[in-house]
């Protein structure tokens, strides 16, 4: 067989074959996202599902089953996430023998809710929500190992993708923020690692945190990155406060870390992304936004 970097399953031929392997009767399935995972709509006389379908070559199947057990932590522990349905075995996690290689696959109960406005009060509540996550998140233990993010493996990856000048910027701005985050006594633990509206869902009276595809143990301030560099992180920081302090050095280090999260960033939009999208999609805007940043953080920095 032809090497193949990525497939894409056909709806009609999933039905038939999740039904099979979950022991339920699908009626339905739609593709609703195709990015760096493949996402679909699964459906029941009664019940609407989602499939989550990992990339080959990504993340591994244990390490899934580390994210699909944060999930369930989360859960029991009072702060809602979408159910997993497991497989008859009980395993969160299967495999697809897709032509590229096999592919895990977990499937959740559909969240049906809204997105919420970008609003003050939002805000604040987002931030009660992420400390409640972080310190639920605190007395997670696994057995399944997972990765962190690799800086040093990303920068080598972006290389070829950068001009000389603008890669030995990024080395110097790297060293530097290492230097400077150094100094500083962090927090390391379970972070979300995507801290956004975008995984945030409005269902009833309550918010819904999601989306765990980058948690992982880390410097946990890199959750502010995101919100620190809006107009709502007071409201966020106030929220958040009222069950967790943020200490000195964690707010202190929020600028450096930055960094780290725009060069990952960057990565994905030079790097990952084209061998979904295609190379073109190096010039949406992304890649340049997150360069223009980076320049501007060198002038502050270096």
């Amino acid at each position: 067989m032809f090497p193949t970097l990525r497939s894409l399953p056909h709806p009609t031929a999933l039905t038939p074959y999740l039904s099979d392997r979950y022991g339920v009767e699908f009626t339905g399935c739609t593709l609703l996202r195709s990015l760096v995972n493949d996402v679909y709509e699964l459906t029941t006389a009664d019940s609407r599902y989602v499939l989550k379908l990992y990339r080959y070559g990504g993340r591994q199947p244990d390490e899934i089953r580390w994210e699909t057990g944060l999930s369930a932590h989360l859960a029991t522990n009072g702060l809602p996430t979408p159910a997993v349905h497991p497989l008859p075995d009980g395993d969160p996690v299967g495999l697809l023998e897709a032509p590229e290689g096999p592919r895990p696959f977990v499937l959740q109960e559909l969240v049906a809710g809204t997105k919420p406005p970008y609003q003050e009060e939002l805000y604040r509540e987002f931030g009660v929500l992420v400390a409640r996550f972080h310190e639920i998140a605190d007395s997670y233990v696994s057995p399944f190992p997972r990765r962190p993010p690799d800086l040093s493996h990303q920068l080598d990856e972006l290389g070829p993708h950068l001009a000389p000048a603008q890669e030995n910027l990024l080395r110097d701005l790297t060293a530097t923020v290492r230097n400077n985050v150094a100094q500083y006594s962090l927090t390391t633990a379970i972070r979300h690692g995507d801290v956004t509206l975008d995984n945030l869902m409005v269902v009833g009276n309550d918010l819904i945190l999601y989306d765990f595809d980058l948690a992982a143990v880390d410097y946990r301030a890199a959750d502010f990155t995101g919100v620190a560099s809006t107009p709502y992180w007071p409201a966020f920081r106030a929220g958040y406060s009222t069950r967790r302090p943020i200490s000195g050095d964690d707010e202190a280090a929020i600028p450096y870390l930055d960094v780290v999260e725009r060069i990952s960033n960057l990565h994905f939009h030079l790097v990952d992304k084209p061998l979904i999208r295609g190379a073109e999609s190096r010039g949406e805007g992304w890649a340049d936004r997150e360069l223009t940043a980076l320049e501007q953080a060198a002038e502050r920095f270096l």
